[in-house]
């Protein structure tokens, strides 16, 4: 007698309706639908779970598994709740944006602690909120001794005095990123501080966003496996192609494993921010600039979830990169496999 599947529900917000009541931005789509069809790939492949994903009723729906539920403008949250019920682990991708990874990780979480809860396959509330918060995640770097571009409140730099003070600093060009922003998304760039500071107050948008200092240099990224109390393993370290049209920032494309000239360097931030994300879980993903002057590398981003980098992660290693994430979060035994450092080509 054939054994039963496990029902594994697979949630990427974008595609997955959680925009279900707005515009839906082409590039968010196009990236999220590339995430979700790269896991679930992955998870067919496995051939030992029945599908579950949620869609949005203006996309295509996936082909990849056999059970699809439709979302209908507005009931993203009822429907999520309804298909958390019916599954018996969840697997959730959804940006920083607007507090959306944050809520809905708590509802699984929430879920998990029940009886006969759905395992859910992510990191923990304080990993999550640290990642979500661009506040957060500076103290936490600080504090974990590694470098980071100062964050400066937007409520503080429309005071006068310290305006004033930040006028004196020899910064040529600033960032403003919404606080609870996900990777180029929201970031705009000034080329004087006066001209920030006027954006700012405009709609009060000072109360959304933090600024900090323009760092020119090399966008990478890495993404690591954490099994949880300090645990980590490297997936792969990855060059960014980010584009500017005008004050916006755009990622065109990313070359994974195209820095893997940093291994050992990743390797050791990775080590230091395992340790102090004690219930990171699976994968994360984290954003980074390399100063080519002085080879300095500033952390930028921490990112609890899949990123767009999980499209080339198989290829890139050589095995099933959905698996290796199962089994860090299933079983009590596992041992990371020796894997390969391929060159893929992600365009977005």
């Amino acid at each position: 007698m054939k054994e039963k599947q496990e029902k594994l529900f697979v949630c990427e917000f974008i595609t997955g309706g959680g925009l279900s009541d707005e515009t839906l931005p082409e590039s968010l789509v196009r990236e999220g639908t590339m995430m979700r069809d790269a896991l679930l790939r992955d998870l067919q492949a496995l051939n030992q779970y029945a599908l579950i994903t949620l869609h949005d009723a203006r996309l295509p729906q996936s082909s990849l598994v056999s059970k699809r539920i439709k979302v209908d403008a507005g009931a993203f949250k009822k429907t999520f709740k309804k298909a958390l019920k019916q599954a018996d682990l969840v697997w959730l991708i959804a940006p920083e944006t607007d507090g959306a990874l944050l809520e809905l990780t708590e509802l699984c979480l929430a879920e998990e602690d029940k009886a006969q809860g759905a395992q859910f396959l992510g990191c923990g509330f304080d990993a999550t909120l640290i990642g979500t918060s661009k506040s957060l995640t500076f103290d936490t770097l600080q504090a974990a001794g590694i470098h980071t571009l100062p964050v400066y409140s937007g409520e503080d730099l429309i005071q006068p005095d310290f305006f004033e003070e930040m006028s004196t600093l020899n910064v040529a060009k600033w960032v403003a990123k919404p606080e609870d922003g996900a990777g180029c998304e929201g970031i705009r760039l000034f080329d004087s501080l006066a001209a920030l500071r006027d954006w700012l107050l405009e709609d009060q948008r000072y109360l959304m966003y933090f600024v900090q200092p323009y760092q020119p240099g090399i966008n990478a990224s890495f993404a690591f496996l954490s099994g949880g109390g300090g645990q980590a393993w490297l997936l792969c370290c990855n060059e960014q192609h980010i584009s500017q049209v005008d004050q916006f920032f755009k990622l065109t494309g990313i070359t994974v494993n195209g820095m893997t000239a940093y291994w050992q360097r990743f390797e050791t931030l990775m080590r230091k921010l395992a340790k102090v994300l004690p219930d990171a879980l699976g994968y994360v993903g984290v954003d980074v600039i390399i100063d080519p002057m002085t080879n300095r590398i500033d952390v930028i981003d921490i990112n609890p979830r899949l990123t767009s980098s999980y499209v080339g992660l198989s290829e890139a290693m050589g095995c099933n990169a959905a698996k290796l994430i199962l089994d860090s979060q299933c079983d009590a035994h596992f041992k990371m496999p020796h894997i390969q450092k391929n060159i893929v080509e992600i365009q977005l």
